[in-house]
Parts: structure tokens; C-alpha cells; sequence
């Protein structure tokens, strides 16, 4: 027992041995090694999932009242793309143990929250401050030049949505935090095609973040509270489904769902209801450059939907983009904690689409959309990079 309480807490305990437990799941194989991009960008054991692994096994094992800074650095740069555990022989349930390793890290010192947590943890107010500042930006685009390269984001900023008054709804759009404004327009696209379908898909108010961002940088006592206030709106509204469009909120939504309330992706969703909006679609040809975010290969599933939703528009060639090292760096707060790292995977990402004479760029991560519309732009490159639903709104028919 002294092994185990050197270091951790009480309250850790619990976390720290099922932590233990699930480390020693790993018969350190490597075969998970060729598919992690941080290994195959560094090529240091400490970046892979095996070593990932090792190191969380000693944290949960007392080794780290002190955690020493290399260590720290080695779990908190990983992508959580899940990669390695979508190959795993064995089934080593990575996702959580590095999850919870951060939680471990998170407890040991009194963590502030970051940027991206703090704009999540008020997804109204942040959404109309990000209209405000995108129509300023779009108004002189010199002033993002001044505030750094992160600032050309606010170009893309746009109105969200809004949300009706609480009444008994039964499907809802989840309309998140940062995506409020940074894919509004991928959302106003959803709730018009919707309308074509005959189907009332207006968010519910009061709406928070899905949590993601928390988990990601170990807070998961924030994700819980979260997802409690989730499920808190959906029961008080009757819902029994929420469309998501960001790949990077759906797992999250789904963890908060309980009982029979489905959590479906967009794609999938229009999919699904094919035959009430697929005629009259006017044709615009065009080659559209679809990149499949790891969150949407790794961990949603059901990744082809997009390329199927696509492929339905008249007019569209799509082409895939190569995943490069196997993610685009976005990864949500890693872009910002590790933007060295990011702008590196991104490279190879960026390399393959000027080499493809595109149109336009698709994926369905938002991240993904801001990092690699950044990153293009960096290279002289202006494509726009939209939600596979933005397109099919372009092709509706005229009213």
C-alpha cells in the first residue's frame, strides 16, 4: 500500500489504481508505434503510446509528487487521436488511460485554466464576442496581421445561430462553443436544410460546451459538470436526439447521453434523409479536398459519411487529402499549448493539398478547419475550408 500512496492523494487513489490496472492491459508490442504521429514526427520512444504508457504506469504509481518536466511534456503533447488504440490487438483502452494520467498531472498543481477553456465555459457570450471581432477583422484585415498569426482565425467568425425558446423538441442542433461562431456557417447550412426536410432543428437555449477541451487537458471534474448541464437542457426539453456537426464534440456528447437519446453526426443525419433534399440541387462544379479529422477516423466512426454527403452534390469531384503523419496538429488545445509541434504535423497536410489544384478544402473538425486554413494561408494558398454541409446549402435550390 506505501507504494501506492507515495505521492498521490486520496482523492487520486481510486483514479491512480485503475490507471495502474489499465497500463498493465499493454504487453508493449509496438505495433500501435508506426501509426502515432508524434512518434513518427520525432521518433523518440517517449512520444509513442508505449512510452506514453510506461510513463503513465509510474505517475499512477506513486513516482510523482514531482513529476519531472520531461514527463509532463511526454503526456501532455499527445495528440489523443486515438490512433494507436484503433489498431491495438489487444484493445488497450489508450483514450482513457492518457486521459486519466492527465488527471493526475492536472491534480498536482493548481492548473488556471486556459483561453480556450475559459471562452468554453461561456459559449454565448464568447460566440457574440467572436461575431463582433470577425466583422471588425473582416472590416481591416491588417489588424489580425498586427495581433499574430492566430488572429486571421477571426476572419472566419460569423453570427451564430440562435436558439428558441424552451418548447418540447425532440431532435436538437448541437451548436457548441467555439464552433457557435467559427462554423456558423456550416450550422446556418444544417437548420436550412432541415427546414427542406420539414424538421425543427433549432437549438435549445442555454446550451454549453460538450466538454472535450476539459478532458483534454485533464480537468475532468469540469468535463462532468459539463455534461451534467448537458443532460440537465436535454431532459428539462424532451430531446431524444442531438445532430452534432464537429467530429471533436460528438464522443464527448455521446459519454453525456444516458437512456435512449441518440447523438448523431451531421453527415450521417442528412444522409439518412437523402430523398428530401437531394432534388432540384443545382450543379456547381467544382474539386473539393476532403479531409478526414482523427477524431472522425479514430473515435466517431462512420468517417465516409462526409465523402458520401458530398459526392451527392451535382458538380463535385472530391478528392482526398492525405493525413500526413496521421493528424493535422489541431487536436483542440494542443494547436495552442504545442504550436511547434502542430505546425509540423500540419506540413505534410498542407504540401499535399497545394499539390491538388483544389477548389476548396472540406473536413468536419472545426479545429482542423481553423489549423489548416491558417497554415495555407501561411503559404500563399486561399482556399476556403468549409463543413461538407456548407456546400450542399450553395446548391439548394433558389427561393
Amino acid at each position: 500500500m506505501g507504494m501506492w500512496m507515495h505521492g498521490v492523494s486520496g482523492d487520486e487513489l481510486p483514479r491512480a489504481r485503475r490507471l495502474a490496472a489499465l497500463a498493465d492491459e499493454c504487453v508493449m508490442c509496438g505495433l500501435c508505434l508506426p501509426h502515432c504521429p508524434t512518434f513518427r514526427l520525432s521518433g523518440l520512444e517517449s512520444r509513442s503510446p508505449r512510452g506514453r504508457i510506461a510513463l503513465a504506469s509510474g505517475l499512477a504509481r506513486g513516482s510523482g509528487a514531482d513529476t519531472d518536466a520531461s514527463v509532463r511534456d511526454a503526456l501532455e503533447s499527445c495528440l489523443q487521436c486515438r490512433a494507436c488504440e484503433s489498431i491495438c490487438p489487444a484493445q488497450v483502452r489508450y483514450g482513457e488511460i492518457i486521459e486519466s494520467a492527465r488527471a493526475l498531472l492536472h491534480q498536482q498543481v493548481a492548473a488556471r485554466k486556459s483561453p480556450m477553456e475559459r471562452y468554453a465555459d461561456h459559449p454565448r457570450l464568447t460566440a457574440m464576442a467572436m461575431a463582433i471581432a470577425g466583422r471588425v477583422a473582416r472590416v481591416w484585415p491588417t489588424l489580425t496581421r498586427r495581433l499574430g498569426r492566430r488572429a486571421r482565425w477571426l476572419l472566419r467568425a460569423g453570427t451564430a445561430i440562435a436558439a428558441v425558446p424552451p418548447t418540447a423538441r425532440a431532435t436538437i442542433l448541437f451548436t457548441g462553443c467555439l464552433s457557435r461562431a467559427f462554423d456558423s456557417e456550416a450550422q446556418h447550412a444544417m437548420l436550412r436544410v432541415a427546414r427542406t426536410c420539414g424538421t425543427d432543428l433549432t437549438p435549445n437555449p442555454d446550451q454549453t460546451c460538450c466538454g472535450a477541451i476539459a478532458r483534454h487537458v485533464g480537468s475532468g471534474a469540469d468535463a462532468d459538470e459539463l455534461n451534467d448541464r448537458s443532460r440537465a437542457n436535454w431532459t428539462a426539453n424532451g430531446t431524444c436526439e442531438v445532430v452534432a456537426l464537429d467530429s471533436g464534440c460528438i464522443d464527448a456528447l455521446r459519454r453525456a447521453s444516458t437512456g435512449a437519446l441518440q447523438v448523431t453526426e451531421g453527415c450521417r443525419w442528412l444522409l439518412d434523409r437523402r430523398d428530401d433534399w437531394t432534388s432540384g440541387l443545382r450543379s456547381l462544379p467544382m474539386r473539393v479536398g476532403l479531409f478526414a479529422p482523427c477524431s472522425h477516423r479514430n473515435v466517431v466512426g462512420d468517417a465516409t459519411a462526409a465523402a458520401q454527403l458530398l459526392q451527392l452534390l451535382p458538380g463535385i469531384e472530391v478528392v482526398p487529402i492525405s493525413p500526413g503523419f496521421g493528424c493535422c496538429g489541431a487536436a483542440g488545445p494542443h494547436l495552442l499549448a504545442h504550436p511547434g509541434q502542430a505546425d509540423a504535423l500540419a506540413e505534410p497536410i498542407t504540401a499535399a493539398i497545394a499539390g491538388l489544384n483544389l477548389d476548396a478544402v472540406a473536413t468536419t473538425n472545426i479545429g482542423c478547419a481553423l489549423h489548416l486554413g491558417e497554415r495555407l494561408a501561411l503559404r500563399g494558398i486561399t482556399l476556403p475550408v468549409r463543413h461538407p454541409v456548407a456546400f450542399l446549402t450553395d446548391r439548394l435550390p433558389l427561393k
